[in-house]
């Protein structure tokens, strides 16, 4: 029916409103935005994006055990977005002083937008067998 990524307190199939996951930020709040240097009004319900795969996995991407016990599968969407539709900022994980990604800093880790993303341009699939080695 709905063609777009939910954000938290839409309703989406089969009557289930979106939540925001009990690790995540859950009040707005101002915050010293990193990668711009400004005050900003940091809003939790919003998409959320990260220009980094390490990041988003490791911190986002909920972990999926397959039907034959052995092997587990992370999922992430590559979206499109139109530049002027979203905010940079830097991760909401606590690294402190370790940076989490060696192609980011983490100060531009979060991309996040009220505008909905258009376009879904892949699914990345990351799998693993329970001795941690890669399918």
């Amino acid at each position: 029916k709905n063609a777009h990524l939910a954000m938290p307190g839409d309703v989406v199939a089969g009557g289930i409103k979106v939540g925001i996951n009990s690790h995540h930020i859950k009040r707005k709040f101002i915050r010293d935005n990193h990668y711009s240097g400004e005050k900003e009004i940091f809003n939790h319900v919003q998409v959320f994006v990260s220009p980094s795969p390490i990041y988003a996995s490791k911190y986002y991407a909920s972990l999926h055990k397959l039907k034959n016990g052995i092997t587990s599968c992370k999922v992430m969407l590559q979206v499109r977005m139109d530049p002027k539709t979203y905010n940079i900022g830097q991760e909401t994980v606590g690294a402190g002083g370790k940076n989490i990604d060696a192609l980011f800093k983490n100060s531009e880790l979060e991309w996040y937008t009220e505008t909905r993303p258009s376009c879904i341009t892949g699914i990345l699939i990351r799998c693993m067998n329970s001795d941690e080695t890669y399918c």
